[in-house]
Protein backbone atom coordinates (compact mmCIF):
# COMPACT_ATOMS: atom_id res chain seq x y z
CA UNK A 1 0.00 0.00 0.00
CA UNK A 2 2.76 2.37 0.94
CA UNK A 3 4.68 1.54 -2.26
CA UNK A 4 1.63 2.16 -4.45
CA UNK A 5 1.01 5.50 -2.73
CA UNK A 6 4.60 6.63 -3.43
CA UNK A 7 4.41 5.51 -7.07
CA UNK A 8 1.15 7.37 -7.59
CA UNK A 9 2.56 10.46 -5.90
CA UNK A 10 5.71 10.32 -8.04
CA UNK A 11 3.66 9.85 -11.19
CA UNK A 12 1.42 12.79 -10.26
CA UNK A 13 4.43 15.05 -9.59
CA UNK A 14 6.05 14.06 -12.89
CA UNK A 15 2.81 14.72 -14.69
CA UNK A 16 2.49 18.20 -13.23
CA UNK A 17 6.14 19.25 -13.49
CA UNK A 18 7.40 17.55 -16.63
CA UNK A 19 5.59 19.40 -19.37
CA UNK A 20 6.86 22.95 -19.67
CA UNK A 21 5.99 23.46 -23.31
CA UNK A 22 5.54 27.08 -24.25
CA UNK A 23 4.35 28.22 -27.60
CA UNK A 24 6.62 30.62 -29.46
CA UNK A 25 3.57 32.76 -30.19
CA UNK A 26 3.80 35.74 -27.92
CA UNK A 27 0.53 37.13 -29.12
CA UNK A 28 -1.04 37.60 -32.48
CA UNK A 29 1.03 39.09 -35.27
CA UNK A 30 -0.62 41.25 -37.86
CA UNK A 31 0.69 42.27 -41.25
CA UNK A 32 -0.27 44.99 -43.69
CA UNK A 33 0.36 43.97 -47.30
CA UNK A 34 1.14 46.84 -49.62
CA UNK A 35 -0.07 46.69 -53.21
CA UNK A 36 2.36 44.56 -55.20
CA UNK A 37 4.60 46.84 -57.24
CA UNK A 38 4.66 45.31 -60.73
CA UNK A 39 7.66 46.53 -62.75
CA UNK A 40 7.39 43.72 -65.32
CA UNK A 41 5.83 43.45 -68.77
CA UNK A 42 3.10 41.11 -67.48
CA UNK A 43 0.24 43.50 -66.63
CA UNK A 44 -2.02 41.08 -64.71
CA UNK A 45 0.73 39.48 -62.66
CA UNK A 46 0.69 42.06 -59.85
CA UNK A 47 -2.94 41.47 -58.92
CA UNK A 48 -2.55 37.69 -59.22
CA UNK A 49 0.44 37.68 -56.86
CA UNK A 50 -1.24 40.04 -54.40
CA UNK A 51 -4.32 37.81 -54.17
CA UNK A 52 -2.27 34.62 -53.80
CA UNK A 53 -0.08 36.11 -51.05
CA UNK A 54 -3.21 37.06 -49.11
CA UNK A 55 -4.74 33.61 -49.68
CA UNK A 56 -1.62 31.84 -48.45
CA UNK A 57 -1.22 33.99 -45.34
CA UNK A 58 -4.88 33.46 -44.43
CA UNK A 59 -4.68 29.72 -45.15
CA UNK A 60 -1.54 29.18 -43.06
CA UNK A 61 -2.90 31.26 -40.15
CA UNK A 62 0.34 32.60 -38.65
CA UNK A 63 -0.56 36.25 -39.30
CA UNK A 64 -3.66 38.37 -39.36
CA UNK A 65 -4.00 40.63 -42.38
CA UNK A 66 -4.88 44.23 -41.60
CA UNK A 67 -6.37 46.68 -44.06
CA UNK A 68 -5.13 49.72 -42.14
CA UNK A 69 -1.41 50.35 -41.78
CA UNK A 70 -1.96 51.89 -38.32
CA UNK A 71 -3.36 48.61 -36.93
CA UNK A 72 -0.54 46.30 -38.03
CA UNK A 73 2.69 45.04 -36.48
CA UNK A 74 4.56 44.45 -39.77
CA UNK A 75 4.50 45.83 -43.30
CA UNK A 76 5.11 43.53 -46.27
CA UNK A 77 6.36 44.96 -49.58
CA UNK A 78 6.63 42.86 -52.74
CA UNK A 79 8.12 44.16 -55.98
CA UNK A 80 8.01 42.13 -59.19
CA UNK A 81 11.20 43.11 -60.99
CA UNK A 82 11.81 40.65 -63.81
CA UNK A 83 9.59 38.70 -66.17
CA UNK A 84 11.06 36.68 -68.98
CA UNK A 85 9.67 34.28 -71.52
CA UNK A 86 11.93 32.09 -73.60
CA UNK A 87 11.62 29.19 -76.00
CA UNK A 88 11.77 25.80 -74.33
CA UNK A 89 10.52 23.22 -76.85
CA UNK A 90 10.45 22.95 -80.63
CA UNK A 91 8.41 20.41 -82.59
CA UNK A 92 10.58 18.17 -84.76
CA UNK A 93 8.33 18.79 -87.77
CA UNK A 94 8.21 22.56 -87.37
CA UNK A 95 11.44 24.29 -86.39
CA UNK A 96 10.10 27.78 -87.02
CA UNK A 97 7.47 27.97 -84.27
CA UNK A 98 8.16 27.10 -80.68
CA UNK A 99 5.93 24.43 -79.15
CA UNK A 100 6.61 25.49 -75.58
CA UNK A 101 7.82 28.46 -73.59
CA UNK A 102 9.45 28.82 -70.19
CA UNK A 103 8.37 31.81 -68.15
CA UNK A 104 10.13 33.12 -65.07
CA UNK A 105 9.37 35.90 -62.61
CA UNK A 106 11.65 37.42 -59.99
CA UNK A 107 10.29 39.25 -56.95
CA UNK A 108 11.95 41.22 -54.16
CA UNK A 109 10.33 40.92 -50.73
CA UNK A 110 10.83 43.28 -47.77
CA UNK A 111 9.40 43.05 -44.26
CA UNK A 112 9.57 45.94 -41.81
CA UNK A 113 8.09 46.69 -38.44
CA UNK A 114 5.61 49.54 -38.33
CA UNK A 115 8.17 51.50 -36.31
CA UNK A 116 10.51 51.40 -39.33
CA UNK A 117 12.94 48.68 -38.27
CA UNK A 118 13.84 46.58 -41.31
CA UNK A 119 13.62 42.83 -40.65
CA UNK A 120 14.71 41.86 -44.16
CA UNK A 121 14.99 43.87 -47.34
CA UNK A 122 14.88 42.92 -51.02
CA UNK A 123 15.07 39.17 -50.50
CA UNK A 124 14.90 37.71 -53.99
CA UNK A 125 12.45 34.95 -54.96
CA UNK A 126 12.30 33.42 -58.45
CA UNK A 127 9.60 31.18 -59.91
CA UNK A 128 9.32 29.35 -63.24
CA UNK A 129 6.50 27.79 -65.26
CA UNK A 130 6.12 26.22 -68.70
CA UNK A 131 3.50 26.87 -71.37
CA UNK A 132 2.80 24.45 -74.22
CA UNK A 133 1.14 25.25 -77.53
CA UNK A 134 -1.77 22.94 -78.39
CA UNK A 135 -1.02 22.90 -82.11
CA UNK A 136 0.95 25.01 -84.55
CA UNK A 137 -2.04 27.25 -85.34
CA UNK A 138 -2.96 28.15 -81.76
CA UNK A 139 -1.46 30.82 -79.58
CA UNK A 140 -0.22 29.50 -76.22
CA UNK A 141 -2.20 30.72 -73.22
CA UNK A 142 0.01 32.40 -70.65
CA UNK A 143 -2.78 32.84 -68.11
CA UNK A 144 -2.51 29.37 -66.58
CA UNK A 145 1.26 29.70 -66.26
CA UNK A 146 0.91 33.15 -64.67
CA UNK A 147 -1.58 31.74 -62.16
CA UNK A 148 0.83 28.90 -61.36
CA UNK A 149 3.72 31.33 -60.90
CA UNK A 150 1.64 33.62 -58.70
CA UNK A 151 0.49 30.67 -56.55
CA UNK A 152 4.11 29.58 -56.04
CA UNK A 153 5.24 33.13 -55.29
CA UNK A 154 2.43 33.48 -52.75
CA UNK A 155 3.53 30.29 -51.01
CA UNK A 156 7.18 31.35 -50.96
CA UNK A 157 6.42 34.83 -49.61
CA UNK A 158 4.18 33.39 -46.89
CA UNK A 159 6.84 30.86 -45.88
CA UNK A 160 9.54 33.53 -45.95
CA UNK A 161 7.81 35.79 -43.45
CA UNK A 162 6.74 32.85 -41.26
CA UNK A 163 10.25 31.41 -41.11
CA UNK A 164 11.90 34.68 -40.18
CA UNK A 165 13.77 34.27 -36.89
CA UNK A 166 11.46 36.02 -34.51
Amino acid sequence: MNKIFYLKSLFFLLLICSCKYKSTELGSKSVYIEVVNNQTQAPQLGSFVSNKIRDQIIRRGHFFIRSNIQDCDYILRVTLIDYSKGTEIYKPTDTLLAAGFRMSVQANVSLTKRSGKVLFKDTSITEHASVLRGNSLSVPSDRQALLSISESLGQQVSQLIENYRW
